[in-house]
């Protein structure tokens, strides 16, 4: 399937138009929560939509996860851009089945962290192995700002332990990476702004890079100039969140979507039989 690269020049209806088009139909679940140790799972279900390409399955999978905001229209974009690269895309919720609405304040963040949305991605991956239209041996992950912390985390070794071979790869978007010694073999793709100051993502992964060892697959780009959220096309223009700015950047953006897309065609999309 052809890679397209939307230009900043196109106009945002059209360019949302042009993705929608690849989708197949979308539907909404609530994740039973899988026990996975030192996480807090929620008492109810994850909310989720699970969106799938036209055509024929079974569909490799990317599991999405927001950010510290919450669930908006930036994961329908993704799903719908995962979808016209031949993946279904499932968008968590982490936040509403634990009464939370945002830990974007450095006082809220303890409600809900990258440790306790771990275990929502391996109860996401477990349940997307029940699905008939998903092919269960190519589940992988990408996540943005918090949910690209959690990206980084759920990388950890001792969950591949508890579910080995589940996730096949995983991507963060301007996550920080911390931990680089509890780090496993599930292959990682970090993608940062330089000029990015919440949690200087860029640094903390070129730093995470350079302490791992022979084997580990972990790729890392940063970006220049570029803050956070710059893959973000809705976010059109700069805003500050708890300080810090957040601006799409066409020419990183595209370059990343380059970048995710050939990763995941590498780790998760090719078929294994």
């Amino acid at each position: 399937m052809p890679f397209v690269s939307f230009r900043y020049g196109m106009p945002l209806l059209l360019l949302l138009a042009a993705l929608a088009g690849c989708a197949g139909r979308a539907d909404s679940f609530a994740i039973p929560p899988q026990n996975v140790s030192g996480s807090r799972a929620p008492v109810q279900g994850l909310p989720a939509s699970l969106a799938v390409p036209s055509g024929a399955g079974p569909f490799p999978a990317v599991i999405v996860l927001h950010g510290c905001g919450g669930r908006s229209g930036a994961q329908q974009v993704w799903a719908e851009r995962l979808n016209h690269w031949g993946y279904a895309a499932v968008v968590l919720d982490s936040f509403a089945p634990r009464g939370v609405s945002s830990v974007c304040d450095p006082a809220n963040q303890a409600r809900v962290t990258a440790q306790d949305r771990a275990g929502d991605v391996l109860s996401a991956a477990v349940w997307l192995r029940t699905r008939p239209e998903i092919d269960g041996a190519r589940i992988g992950v990408i996540g943005f700002s918090h949910g690209g912390a959690t990206a980084a985390w759920v990388t950890q070794r001792r969950y591949d332990r508890l579910f080995p071979g589940l996730l096949k790869a995983s991507v963060d978007y301007y996550g920080v990476c911390r931990f680089p010694e509890t780090q496993g073999g599930v292959p990682l793709l970090a993608l940062a702004g330089e000029a990015d100051d919440w949690g200087y993502p860029a640094l903390s992964c070129r730093g995470f890079a350079a302490k791992l060892h022979a084997g580990q697959v972990f790729e890392v780009y940063t970006y220049p100039g570029v803050v956070h959220g710059f893959e973000n096309v809705l976010q059109q223009h700069r805003s500050m969140v708890e300080g810090h700015a957040l601006e799409y950047d066409r020419d990183a953006a595209d370059d990343s979507f380059v970048r995710v897309k050939a990763f995941l065609d590498r780790y998760v999309g090719r078929s294994e039989s």
